[in-house]
């Protein structure tokens, strides 16, 4: 039963952030330039700097060479998952643009915030640092193929497609990598300060999100048909390819689980202000986050049971 108090405890973090939001766009004190400065202090600073912290504080090169197959699984189960999500978007629409941006919102899963203490509990510290593993090949994708989904229609995307590759967070990723690789000591007052503003990166994120779902009625929220597309995508399709795949793989039973939970996640917690900084509408990525941490409460419950 106390396996399920760090992911209650979340939950309701999350939720309280959320509405946040809600009362902050409610009650006028954020306006619309104040919403595009929080997309890009969350995605241009707060993020890098997490990632960077994540990887120079629980990274060491014996254990990439050990997992190295996690972050490799992790970067392969987005791409197939790309594929899935691409596919089932054609069912409700032939709207290319449309079907980029399902795709981006169904493929990315909120490990670190959510997944991360789940799979703490139920596993233990190696559990912890195998979703960040996860999450690491994960992340290559999204900063990649993610971004290009997002900027495809744009000139600057063929003129200069470094620009996609090089975001700031890919940045963040791989100033961490060099620190690992090198062996070089960082001062832990530097580390301190980029964890500090990494920390902010979450609740950034979800009070972006109460400020996007304060212009949507609760109706349009469980009413929209392509939330449910995404969420039995997001929170049941794709777990379960992962865990039957890699039950025929024959992978380890603890990496097995890992990446079964990490799957299983809600929609990732920046979708919405990475899809405000590159110029998309981010109602429908608020209302897939919000909707699926509802979700969440039936279908964890499964794998859960699955790997435990």
């Amino acid at each position: 039963m106390t396996e399920i108090y760090p992911v209650i405890e979340q939950l309701l973090l999350m939720a309280v952030l959320i509405l946040l939001g809600l009362y902050l766009n409610k009650t006028g004190k954020i306006n619309q330039a104040a919403e595009r400065g929080i997309a890009e202090l969350t995605i241009d600073i707060a993020f890098p700097a997490l990632i960077f912290t994540n990887i120079v504080k629980e990274f060491d090169l014996n254990m990439l060479r050990q997992y190295l197959i996690v972050p490799l699984s992790g970067l392969i189960i987005t791409l197939i998952s790309a594929l899935l999500a691409y596919f089932i978007s054609s069912l409700f629409t032939k709207s290319t643009a449309e079907k980029r941006e399902f795709t981006f919102i169904s493929i990315f899963s909120n490990n670190i915030f959510v997944g991360s203490p789940i799979c703490l509990a139920l596993f233990g510290s190696q559990g912890l640092i195998l979703t960040i593993l996860y999450d690491f090949g994960m992340q290559l994708v999204l900063w990649t193929l993610g971004i290009w989904l997002l900027r495809k229609e744009t000139k600057a995307d063929f003129t200069n497609p470094c620009k996609n590759i090089f975001s700031p967070p890919i940045i963040g990723l791989l100033l961490g990598l060099l620190v690992v690789f090198s062996g070089f000591k960082l001062p832990q007052v530097v580390v301190n300060i980029s964890a500090n503003i990494g920390n902010i990166t979450v609740p950034l994120a979800m009070i972006f999100i109460g400020l996007q779902l304060a212009k949507s009625k609760l109706g349009q929220v469980f009413n929209n048909y392509k939330v449910y597309y995404l969420a039995v995508l997001r929170l049941l399709i794709i777990p379960a390819i992962v865990y039957f795949g890699l039950d025929f793989l024959a992978f380890p039973e603890l990496l097995q689980g890992v990446m079964t939970i990490a799957a299983a996640m809600p929609v990732f917690a920046s979708s919405p202000v990475i899809m405000q900084k590159y110029g998309h509408s981010s109602n429908f990525a608020s209302i897939a986050i919000f909707a699926t941490i509802c979700f969440l409460i039936f279908t964890l419950p499964i794998f859960i049971y699955l790997v435990t």
